[in-house]
């Protein structure tokens, strides 16, 4: 009961931490075992695995897609110290298993699934977090080096990880997001933007409140829309855009791409704001000379002067720090 409790607790924690923010729901069962129905999983010691493990179940709707990923969640976390290769293949190997029985397994549809009859995919994540933070690095190298060959993902079927870096980022953007809003910079009524790609078209409203994918999350920049903000009927934040940035900024061509995607987008006017915010934590010194140089560069490629060039020239960057969370070791995995 103990481990059940603090794992529910640490989940939640997670939940409310980051993915409320992207609008990510999390299933009300959590820490809880699901039957093994494939006769050639093994454990480690070669015998027949009865059941499966399950931290939670984090889910939303794939608007390219048209179904909802279910994604069950391998909590984990550990300290400089005891961080190895084997117990990161240990639990790839594991998560891979899981998620290739939970696509067939009527007990995992019995405990995980709330909606019938809906269009969906099961696909596992490894959070993995660093609590001491004095490893934050150490992980990804570690994860690099281990062959996909060695990990047991069947056909057609995704395993996603998201480690103590990109942790540090979503929790990061997910606090300005909260503050930005506490504030009155940000609408409490934002939403994601998808734009129609060339091979996926987008299967939902343009204006329909959907959640952030995992990939847009881990993209080379997102897109949060929003309505203004109006305050005894006058307008004090403007409608528009926040574009949350990854990249270093070390380069002015990287920003001429990002202002080209933008404008073919449609969100460059000047009827909104446009903001873009870099969060990553090595970023360059100069970002924002090098974003002033690619406003002026795109503007001289397509010959844009008055008014088409103000619309560019009112684009702002600005950059956010980055906060790294603490879940506790006494409450998830790796923790000897």
């Amino acid at each position: 009961m103990a481990e059940t409790a603090n794992i529910s607790q640490v989940a939640n924690k997670i939940a409310n931490d980051i993915f409320k923010v992207f609008f990510w729901e999390m299933h009300s069962q959590q820490d809880t075992n699901f039957d093994c129905v494939l006769d050639d999983h093994k454990t480690e010691s070669g015998a027949k695995k009865l059941t499966h493990p399950g931290d939670v179940v984090f889910h939303y709707i794939d608007p390219y897609l048209n179904k909802r990923i279910y994604l069950h969640t391998d909590l984990k976390s550990y300290k400089k110290s005891t961080l190895q290769q084997t117990k990161i293949r240990e639990s790839l190997k594991s998560l891979a298993m899981t998620v290739e029985c939970a696509a067939i397994s009527e007990s995992w549809r019995r405990k995980f699934l709330p909606i019938d009859h809906e269009v969906y995919e099961v696909r596992g994540l490894l959070f993995v977090a660093n609590h001491d933070g004095k490893a934050v690095d150490k992980f990804r190298p570690l994860l690099g080096g281990i062959s996909k060959a060695n990990i047991p993902v069947a056909k057609g079927q995704t395993l996603h990880v998201l480690g103590p870096s990109e942790i540090t980022s979503l929790y990061s953007i997910a606090t300005d997001i909260k503050l930005a809003i506490a504030d009155k910079k940000l609408s409490q009524n934002y939403r994601f933007f998808y734009p129609d790609l060339t091979l996926w078209k987008r299967h939902t409203a343009d204006d329909q409140r959907i959640g952030a994918t995992i990939e847009m999350l881990l993209s080379p920049y997102f897109i949060i829309k929003h309505p203004a903000i109006l305050e005894d009927g006058n307008t004090i934040v403007r409608p528009g855009s926040v574009v949350y940035y990854s990249r270093d900024g070390a380069t002015v061509d990287e920003f001429v791409y990002l202002l080209d995607s933008l404008s073919r987008c449609q969100l460059v006017n000047s009827r909104e704001n446009i903001r873009v915010i870099a969060f990553k934590r090595e970023r360059s010194a100069e970002i924002k000379n090098n974003f002033e140089k690619a406003k002026n560069r795109y503007c001289g490629m397509w010959h844009f002067e008055g008014d088409r060039a103000a619309e560019v020239h009112a684009i702002t960057i600005d950059a956010i720090s980055q906060i790294s969370p603490n879940y506790n070791p006494d409450e998830i995995g790796w923790r000897s």
